[in-house]
Parts: structure tokens; sequence; C-alpha cells
């Protein structure tokens, strides 16, 4: 312990400029980290954690977060007396709270829980504290010989090692991003944007196609584009359920009472049926709702489907785009091999109903 209370030699200012720089990419890094990667993890962390009592503001929480966890360095710094190439190490319990606050757990709407950081934190920090013990002891034969520049960039490069630690071990998860980004453009009835977010990715769960199918059925657009996004759910988990299908910042009866109303019923007991691949209830279904007028896109493309199965007549409608879809559809498919169609079809046909139905 008494190597932490030693004096420290006068800092000079070539120190004091490494002391700044690595201030300075923390402080950037931490600001931006907060503000634009997590600022909806944290935003659905506090809603659940506070009972919707609170509100998270992004740039007042990343404000706040980035000067307190600096003053937390400060603290460090003034008591364990790194400098030079190894300043950067002080750093470390700032952006180790960091990783914990950011690392919010997928199933928090179950219970907050610390998970293996009650395990982590202790040995780290321990870790910690004789590493930085080591080089104090050691100061004399591990600074010498260095220059102010090349101390500077041995710096940085810590930090840049400590920075991707952070994103590694705190919650990264590409689906969890998307559904809290948005929940909360939903909640602000900015369906448009909220359509937008994770478009082209193939990474999706039964909550994410939830969602994208409320923000959908709320733009009468349910028919048209579910299957622009990779669907992965059964009927019932198109809507919350309150445990493995469940939203965070919204409430999961506003979800349930839309899907009952007269506006979107339909929509979703027909949707329903094509994520069941179930084409006898729907093509029954279908034309009760569509006896003689255009039917929306999917729709379309399901009855073909499911004439070409059952040989059974479709609605009379202006189909002739779909059919001709359909029939290149057919055509591409018996030109690959079974192994390697999938991938090949996905490029033309990835966003048609035939491809979810089939691969």
């Amino acid at each position: 312990m008494t190597y932490f209370l030693l004096e420290s030699n006068r800092t000079t200012s070539k120190e004091k400029y490494t002391q700044i720089v690595c201030m300075a990419a923390f402080c950037v890094f931490s600001f931006v980290y907060l503000f634009f990667y997590q600022q909806d993890v944290l935003a659905a962390a506090q809603h659940v954690l506070s009972e919707g009592k609170t509100h998270y503001d992004r740039t007042v929480g990343a404000v706040l977060i980035t000067l307190v966890l600096a003053l937390l360095q400060w603290a460090v710094a003034s008591f364990v007396k790194l400098d030079k190439w190894a300043y950067a190490l002080t750093f470390f319990p700032s952006l180790l709270t960091l990783t914990i606050i950011t690392d919010v757990s997928t199933t928090i709407h179950k219970g907050f829980s610390f998970g293996g950081w009650w395990v982590a934190v202790p040995l780290l920090l321990v870790i910690f504290y004789g590493g930085t013990r080591f080089l104090i002891r050691n100061k004399v034969t591990l600074l010498t010989h260095t220059t102010w520049l090349r101390d500077v960039w041995v710096n940085l490069a810590m930090m840049v090692v400590m920075f991707l630690l952070v994103g590694l071990f705190s919650n990264s998860q590409d689906v969890f991003h998307y559904r809290m980004r948005m929940e909360k453009l939903i909640a602000e009835e900015k369906y448009d944007k909220a359509l937008k977010v994770g478009r082209r990715s193939l990474a999706t769960d039964p909550s994410l196609t939830m969602l994208r199918a409320y923000a959908l059925a709320q733009k009468g657009l349910l028919g048209d584009q579910l299957f622009h996004y990779p669907v992965e759910c059964s009927s019932s988990q198109l809507l919350p359920d309150g445990d493995e299908v469940c939203t965070l910042i919204l409430n999961d009866t506003l979800i349930n009472d839309f899907a009952k109303s007269r506006k979107a019923k339909i929509q979703y007991r027909l949707i329903g049926y094509l994520v069941d691949r179930d084409l006898e209830h729907f093509a029954t279904l279908a034309r009760k709702v569509y006896p003689d007028t255009i039917i929306p896109r999917h729709y379309a493309e399901a009855m073909l489907l499911y004439q070409f199965y059952s040989g059974a007549p479709i609605p009379e409608g202006e189909n002739h785009v779909v059919e001709t879809d359909f029939r290149n559809f057919r055509k591409m498919e018996r030109s690959y091999p079974k192994e390697v169609a999938p991938n090949y079809l996905r490029r033309e046909f990835g966003n048609t109903y035939w491809y979810y139905y089939k691969y």
C-alpha cells in the first residue's frame, strides 16, 4: 500500500500533454459511445428499473456519465501515481465501470441481475492493484529511454485496447439494439423511421418481428412488406406475451389492443396464417376479405403459391406482375442445386413470401 502513497515526481510539461491526450481520447470515446451507440439500451434499462417513472435523456446521460467517470479516473490517477507510458492504465477502473453500466441484460424485464460481474469486478481490481504496484516498484527500469511521442502512442494504443474491450463485454447484441431503437421510435409514432432500423440485417428474433409487424400494421402495410424483413416467429408471437416476446419501453397492452381493433384484426389473422405457412386457412379467409379487389403483395404471392400446390383458383385481380415474378422464381430455383439455391434466390426474391415459405 505504501507504493501508492509515495510522492510523485514533478509532472513535466511533456507528461502533462500525454495526460491531456489520454483524457481527451477517453472523453470523446465515452460520450460518442453513450450518445450514439448505447442510448436506446440505457433508455430501456432506466425505464424498466424505474418502472417507467423516469426518462433517460441521451445528452444529459452521456455528459453526466462521462464527467463522473473522468472524475473517477482523476481520483485513481492521484492515488496510484502512474505517469509517462503507463498513464493510460489509470483509466481502467473508469472503463470497467462504463462496461458494467452498458452491459444491460436482454432479460432485464424479468429482474435486474449483476451477472458474472460479482466475480469479475473484484478479480479485475485485484489484478489492476497488483499490476500498478509492480509498475511503480519498477518505475526507473520501465520508463527509461523513452521519448514523449513514444509515450503518447503507447498510451493511445493501450486506450484503444481498453475501448475495444468495453465494446466486447458490454451489450453489443445487434438485435437487442434494433428492438430498443424501434420501441423508442414507435413510442414517438415515428413508424417510417422505426421500419428502417436494421432493415439491411438478416439478424432478428420474435420480439423484433413483432415490433415490425405492429409498425407495418399501423401504416396499413402488413400484407405488403412484412416479408421484406427476416421473419422468425409463429402466429402467436406476432403479439407480445410478456415473457419471450415482449417490449421494454412500450406497453404490451398497446400492441395487443391494436391487434384486436377493427383496423388490424383481419390483417393479423391473415399474416398469422402466412407466418405459420397455413395456406389452406389463409386462402379461405382471403377470398372472403378480398373477393373482387386487388390484394396486398404478400397475399397475392401466397395465393399463387396456394394455386401452385392445390390447383385452386385465385381471386380475380391485377396480379400479372406477381405471376411473372413467380414464374421467374420457379425458373431460378430449378437452375441451381438445392444446396446453393437459397443464397442465390435471396438476392432477387428474399423479400417475397415464396422465399420465406420455402427457405
